[in-house]
């Protein structure tokens, strides 16, 4: 008797973890069917985190080199222009920053940023963006009469409720100004 007992008591243990172990097993493989749809899903549909390099954001963007238009107060007036063009609906948001280049050991100073949106109906179109700014002295150097201006612009897109990345930045070319 003390025999079946323990192999019952024995088997007992045994079914227990057998349950256990496929109760386990059951809930790990949910788990992964759930996570492929969820990963497939990420692929196609536009969310925060897909890549610039997804399906919705297959326009282009071009930063133009920075130029004067005018002068007020005897401080030049400095355009800096660009333009997106995009192949289908949806609202595209541009970030333009403009910069003034230095040599190394010292960084480039930050002048600003600006951003520039529009809704593309289903053919798409384009987006001219242009930002006039005085020129700002940051060299101080002896002799130094010219600023370096230049721009980075990229975009992204809502569309089906979601925002894509932004696109990877664009630079202008660097316009030489005396001041």
């Amino acid at each position: 008797m003390s025999i079946t007992k323990a192999t019952k008591t024995h088997r007992g243990l045994r079914s227990k973890a057998a349950l256990i172990s496929a109760i386990s097993l059951s809930l790990a493989a949910g788990s992964a069917a759930l996570a492929v749809p969820a990963q497939a899903t990420d692929s196609v549909a536009p969310a925060a985190s897909v890549q610039p390099s997804s399906l919705f954001v297959l326009g282009h963007i071009k930063a133009e080199k920075p130029r004067v238009v005018g002068i007020v107060h005897g401080t030049k007036l400095v355009a800096y222009e660009g333009k997106v063009v995009y192949p289908s609906h949806g609202l595209v948001q541009v970030k333009q920053e403009r910069w003034e280049r230095d040599q190394w050991p010292d960084k480039d100073d930050y002048l600003g940023t600006s951003y520039f949106s529009k809704r593309f109906n289903n053919h798409g179109g384009t987006l001219n963006f242009r930002e006039v700014k005085p020129l700002k002295r940051t060299d101080f150097r002896p002799g130094d009469k010219t600023e370096e201006v230049y721009q980075r612009v990229a975009y992204r897109v809502f569309k089906n409720g979601h925002w894509s990345a932004w696109s990877k930045w664009v630079y202008s070319d660097t316009a030489h100004i005396h001041r």
